[in-house]
């Protein structure tokens, strides 16, 4: 197993590393557009490529080819979700490298494509009877029968719009990403489960290229990758709650752009200068490397405190 996991994180690491390298000689500076709302603080990022989800997912799909097992369900399923997820980010990034003012897919198409791939995630797990429907929560358990496939949908929604949003600061989402992967390894170690370290090493190398000042972002493609193989990780396992739980961070993150959101439609006033959170305290003034320091540091204390409740 050690050997394994090694023989992943290098290879990932390496592939991601080399095609980075590769992506950037390619596109140069990229068309995508700074938010208007942003400019104060993110003007100097003006230009700087999205290519980073495409090269830390296709690094996780090269060196997983590697793994001796690749066809086992903890670790198939979820680099299918990867890919799946990542899809629709990608379409959602090309659409804004063409618009003047960083639009991309509208709010409702992006969700329906979303539910459109977290069904198809769900079918194939379905027919492959590799749910539980019993919910894990701590001292106590939840039969949800039918319903648990309703509660599947939306927590894959919520993952991967919750990473999504959470990426809005050089080297954030990854940064805040890596605890919930290592946390997933262990639990999946833990329950004689194989999942594969090739993600990890792919976004460690994504974090050399990613970190202030990133020469690229991950983009829609890296976000929601990110959140779909989270997500569908934590379906296989059982660990639905626990998981939850370590993401932390992108709850907050979630809520408060939700919370925002919801203020300004019903009550027409904002409860946060702006949204979500990471953004807020930019405003504010604090360094953007403080405040992807910090959040990091909650981000693994998270996942150390569902670790350690976790069963």
């Amino acid at each position: 197993m050690p050997s394994r996991y090694l023989m992943l994180l290098l290879s990932s690491f390496l592939a991601t590393f080399v095609l980075s390298k590769v992506l950037l000689s390619v596109i140069g500076q990229s068309k995508v557009a700074i938010k208007p709302e942003l400019l104060g603080t993110q003007a100097e990022k003006q230009g700087t490529p999205v290519i980073g989800g495409i090269a830390f997912c296709m690094g996780t799909l090269l060196a997983s080819f590697l793994d001796p097992a690749l066809l086992e369900s903890g670790v198939v399923h979820p680099l299918l979700a990867l890919l799946l997820f990542a899809l629709i980010g990608f379409i959602d990034d090309r659409m804004k490298s063409r618009s003047s003012n960083g639009d991309g897919l509208s709010s409702l198409l992006k969700l329906a494509l979303q539910c459109a791939a977290a069904m198809v995630m769900l079918l194939l797990l379905y027919n492959r009877n590799l749910l539980d429907t019993y919910l894990d929560i701590g001292p106590f358990g939840l039969e949800l029968g039918v319903w648990y496939y309703g509660f599947a949908c939306m927590y894959l929604l919520y993952f991967v719009n919750a990473v999504n949003i959470t990426d809005g600061l050089d080297a954030l989402a990854a940064g805040s990403a890596m605890p919930l992967l290592a946390l997933l390894l262990l639990l999946a170690h833990r329950s004689g489960i194989s999942a594969s370290p090739a993600l990890s090493g792919s976004l460690l190398a994504f974090l050399v290229f990613n970190k202030k000042p990133a020469k690229y972002f991950m983009g829609d493609c890296g976000s929601h990758a990110l959140g779909g193989y989270i997500a569908v990780s934590a379906l296989l396992m059982g660990y639905e709650v626990v998981m939850f739980l370590a993401g932390g961070l992108f709850l907050v993150e979630l809520a408060t752009s939700l919370i925002q959101i919801i203020s300004i439609r019903r009550f027409g006033r904002k409860v946060f200068t702006i949204a979500p959170l990471h953004h807020a305290y930019e405003q504010k003034g604090v360094a953007e490397g403080r405040i992807v320091s910090s959040f990091i540091l909650v981000s693994w204390a998270f996942a150390l405190l569902s670790l350690l409740i976790s069963r």
